[in-house]
């Protein structure tokens, strides 16, 4: 069985995380499948160029405006090509919090093509951003235009609120949870805290620790001046990139699992900050209101992780990864 991962886009890390989850999850479901990823940072790419087509100067150029932009079949989409168009495959999965409109506007005409040639799409780990009847909605269409079937949540909010989409459905846990099944990163010489913050300044928690402060975005911002200062502005984030101590940016992934695999205690308003260390046994506390967090309910926590650092009971997470294994198995098993 050739199984086609559909990546996300490594301009925000955690999606990264997400991706190396469920690369494990499938391997350790299908020990014998050939896994075939392939990158969304085309659908993001031809996304970006259709939210720019609506300035002037590339609306007069490319003839396109703004009111086109949401269109899941905009031209500037529809042009691009996806490498899944071109490799045969049996079944195609979608990891991660893609149950939202801006990931679906960017993903459909590749499901699509993948729907005509009779490729089913599996959702694993799937989760949204926000549950407004206009996203239900949006969802929902999306979900009957391209007959997905089988849905592996996140969390409890999206498992209660997508669950009669599918045929199969499992009340399951983030695919990141499964970073420790695919990766080990070596033991670091020194001891240290991260702390990483980009919707909010980052909280004074006293002591002598050395704190390391990793960036999420090692593409799109705050590198790309302008542009990254004017977002930091809009979220009320004062001090400028690069002028704290101990700043980190990479395009690997691996490095920031190192960071987070050998930190004593995570700080973050990211939850793609806390999920590896808590996944790698370490402590980690979250700073930020958002829906997303629900999927913290799904594994037991000694504690609030809102309110101090907790950990992971490693027993329980370890339960739940076979028991979501299982459910894979059982839902791929449903539509091929």
């Amino acid at each position: 069985m050739r199984i086609l991962l559909l990546r996300t886009w490594t301009t925000n890390i955690g999606n990264g995380f997400i991706d190396y989850g469920a690369r494990a999850m499938l391997e350790n479901a299908f020990p014998d499948a050939e896994i075939v990823e392939t990158g969304g940072y085309p659908n993001h790419a031809s996304d970006t160029a259709a939210l720019w087509g609506g300035t002037r100067k590339l609306a007069r150029m490319t003839g396109y405006d703004r009111s086109t932009y949401e269109s899941p079949t905009h031209p500037l989409r529809r042009n691009t090509v996806h490498i899944s168009e071109l490799i045969d495959a049996d079944l195609a999965v979608l990891p991660g919090c893609v149950l939202s409109r801006p990931t679906f506007r960017k993903y459909f005409d590749t499901l699509r093509q993948l729907r005509e040639r009779d490729v089913p799409i599996v959702v694993v780990g799937g989760g949204g951003e926000k549950y407004d009847d206009d996203e239900r909605r949006y969802v929902e269409a999306v979900f009957d235009a391209l007959d997905i079937d089988v849905l592996l949540t996140r969390d409890r909010t999206a498992y209660e609120e997508y669950g009669d989409l599918v045929e199969y459905l499992y009340d399951g846990i983030d695919c990141s949870l499964f970073l420790g099944d695919r990766h080990r990163p070596p033991e670091a010489n020194r001891a240290f805290d991260v702390h990483t913050f980009d919707k909010e300044e980052e909280p004074d928690v006293g002591g002598s620790r050395t704190v390391i402060r990793p960036d999420h975005a090692p593409f799109d911002e705050p590198y790309h001046f302008p542009v990254g200062e004017r977002a930091r502005e809009l979220v009320g984030l004062e001090t400028p990139p690069f002028e704290v101590e101990n700043a980190f940016v990479s395009d690997l992934v691996t490095d920031y699992l190192f960071l987070y695999a050998n930190a004593d205690v995570v700080r973050s308003d990211r939850i793609h900050a806390c999920l590896p260390a808590l996944t790698y046994g370490n402590r980690a506390q979250f700073y930020f209101e958002t829906p997303r967090a629900n999927l913290f309910d799904r594994v037991p926590i000694d504690g609030d992780v809102t309110s101090e650092p907790v950990r992971f009971d490693m027993d329980a997470l370890e339960r739940e990864k076979e028991a979501q294994v299982e459910a894979l198995e059982d839902g791929i098993a449903t539509v091929l």
